[in-house]
């Protein structure tokens, strides 16, 4: 086969990486072009390339996203290359360090914690070229490795696009006679992505599996589902708040001009989506895709009512490959994340025994978000006591129960009769800590004691850990840990299901099908419909009546239902909602210990604000690094970087 030459594009594709395993199959070699596509074995080799672009969203020093959106914080003092390699960039994200001059999270480059997409751009081109001449492989199996493909060139683009908006659009890759001004590309407008993104998907679909059939060998390959998932994320993007009619960027232009993003509304956009978001689910409810609920095992024993739900919540995440589950990232396993959100507690008094470097923290202001038990916020419920939430205690009642909280344990009001995504979540001084040896209803273990702070580096500094990352098969005590890892869910159903909703109530208002997609999201929570809930509970009633309710209704249920997942990193950057980024860092006083037992509650429950964020529109989008400018003289900075 004649060698087939490609050359970088000058401040666009610079770095390597190496192959992750993501497919069964991984090259033990880097195949050279002249005998990538001589067999079917070395092809399916540099397929396997073209899926390691995909990033480590499982790993906590691979994914930013959870940490700079502020939901999951670390004391900055402990945080070490030894306790926690590679966290540390991620902290100075999120505590405004962040920087055009070398970014955090260079996705366009492959620095810094970031994958190299453009590089995994052209390693597609490249596949695509060669796969024609592969001569042991049947036309179909062509055909279906090439639809793969171009669903991850349009996943690929989307990343970027999501990230920086505007980009340049990797259509082919540029010959070795490519002039010098050819090679200086430029940024293109974000509905000619948009475009490119969706014309590729609707090429891929009709030689995509519906669903994998040889699950051993293929889990985690591109389904025609979840390529139209891609088609549905890419249109809401396009058609939310950031791109659509966003004249903070009337002046986001090329150097010649072009206008980047387009300033004018356009309703027909969230139409569109809507479409988009329907086959997708279709798609999914056909390829036997449906909402996750916990299936207790047998040898498990009894567990409560409240215990079922909480895993029910969990399980969609940590469950490998369950039915919830669109696309499963192979190459993403938590390991080190697990390591760093679980704790185990024991004693009656006195601070909290923590094992390993369990210092990833719930913030306790992202903590505000979940539901009262009646399924509305928390500042609308009558019934829960708002205004006194971090000041009031209360002694957990002798009738509570007892899968959530210890019985008798004085705690914050702020911790009681909330929805069971609170405790599905979290654990917190008092509540019950759902791992597979403290599960049965027979032997339930709880966090004892008031305070966090034992080391330098092995707390949580807002007093609640994310206990949703946690497989609940782990197992362990105060001693050792076991972990159990899981693919990384990087579309779940759930996400369709409030994507759509959200797209039909913004085209034409509340409707039956937006509330009845939104219920089915809140069903697996245990809480009753939208219109159910704020008519018996809420102050604001008649809030799902209008759109701009039904859409403050839809983003808070799309953050808590995608809590420390990383999702409301983007989402609130695609709804323009500047007042998330500037979310605070609040939690409890962990450091300070009473001297008498009685006193500790007191002591503890005071509220301590650790960080205000001054974030501004410049951080909606990520910056480029510097030096691709002085490369490729077309290149434009995002704005007020």
């Amino acid at each position: 086969m004649k060698n087939i030459k490609i050359i970088l594009f000058l401040g666009l594709i610079i770095g390597t990486v190496s192959c992750k395993k993501y497919l069964d199959v991984v090259p033990d070699y880097s195949p050279t072009i002249d005998n990538a596509f001589a067999m079917r074995t070395q092809a399916k080799k540099y397929l396997a390339t073209c899926y390691s672009y995909l990033p480590r969203l499982g790993e906590y020093a691979d994914n930013f996203t959870s940490v700079a959106s502020r939901e999951i914080v670390a004391p900055t003092g402990g945080v070490t290359s030894s306790t926690a390699p590679g966290l540390q960039q991620f902290l100075d994200m999120a505590y405004g360090y962040q920087s055009a001059n070398d970014p955090v999270a260079n996705f366009w480059d492959g620095t810094k914690s970031g994958t190299p997409l453009f590089q995994g751009l052209r390693d597609c081109n490249i596949f695509l070229e060669g796969i024609q001449n592969v001569p042991d492989m049947s036309e179909t199996e062509k055909k279906q490795w090439i639809a793969e493909v171009k669903t991850l060139k349009a996943y690929y683009h989307f990343y970027l696009l999501r990230m920086y908006g505007p980009i340049p659009v990797i259509r082919k890759n540029l010959p070795i006679s490519a002039t010098a001004d050819e090679v200086q590309v430029k940024r293109e407008p974000v509905d000619s992505v948009v475009s490119y993104i969706t014309q590729l998907v609707d090429e891929a679909t009709p030689d995509l599996q519906p669903a994998i059939v040889n699950v051993s060998e293929e889990m985690g390959r591109i389904t025609k589902t979840i390529a139209l998932s891609i088609k549905a994320q890419t249109l809401v993007l396009a058609a939310s708040p950031l791109f659509n009619g966003n004249t903070d960027y009337a002046n986001f232009k090329n150097k010649d001009g072009q206008a980047l993003v387009n300033t004018t509304y356009d309703a027909t956009k969230w139409q569109k989506a809507s479409e988009a978001c329907k086959a997708a689910i279709d798609a999914a409810r056909a390829a036997g895709h449906t909402m996750y609920y916990f299936d207790v095992p047998v040898g498990l024993g009894a567990i409560f009512p409240s215990t079922k739900a909480c895993l029910d919540i969990r399980g969609a995440i940590t469950e490998d490959f369950n039915a919830e589950t669109i696309w499963g990232f192979k190459n993403s396993r938590p390991n080190s994340l697990q390591l760093l959100a679980m704790t185990f507690g024991g004693g009656t008094t006195g601070r909290l025994p923590i094992v390993g470097n369990a210092f990833y923290a719930a913030n306790m202001e992202a903590c505000e978000l979940f539901y009262t038990k009646n399924g509305v916020p928390i500042n609308e419920d009558p019934t829960w006591d708002y205004a006194n939430r971090y000041t009031a205690l209360k002694t957990v009642p002798s009738t509570a129960d007892s899968g959530l909280l210890k019985k008798g344990f004085v705690t914050s009001s702020f911790n009681m009769d909330r929805e069971n995504r609170f405790y599905a979540d979290l654990t917190f001084q008092g509540s019950s800590y759902q791992y597979k040896t403290y599960i049965n209803s027979n032997n339930i273990a709880y966090i004892n004691g008031y305070g966090s702070a034992t080391a330098t580096d092995k707390y949580s500094m807002t007093g609640y850990w994310p206990q949703k990352l946690v497989n609940y098969k782990c197992t362990g005590d105060q001693n050792t840990r076991t972990i159990v890892p899981y693919t990384w869910p990087a579309i779940r159903l759930s996400e369709l299901y409030l994507m759509y909703a959200e797209a039909l109530n913004e085209a034409a208002g509340p409707s039956p099908e937006a509330y009845q997609y939104i219920d089915s999201v809140r069903a697996r929570a245990g809480l009753k419909g939208v219109q159910e809930s704020w008519t018996k509970y809420s102050n604001n009633p008649a809030k799902p009546a209008s759109k701009e309710g039904l859409r403050s209704i839809i983003q808070q249920e799309t953050q808590i239902e995608f809590m420390f997942e990383g999702n409301n990193y983007w989402n609130a950057r695609r709804w323009h909602r500047l007042d998330i980024l500037n979310r605070p860092v609040t939690g409890w006083d962990v450091f300070k210990k009473s001297t008498l037992p009685a006193d500790a509650p007191k002591v503890y429950y005071n509220k301590v604000n650790y960080f205000y964020p001054s974030s501004t529109l410049r951080d909606f989008l990520a910056p480029i690094k510097e030096y691709n400018l002085s490369v490729n003289h077309n290149l434009v900075q995002n704005p007020m970087w």
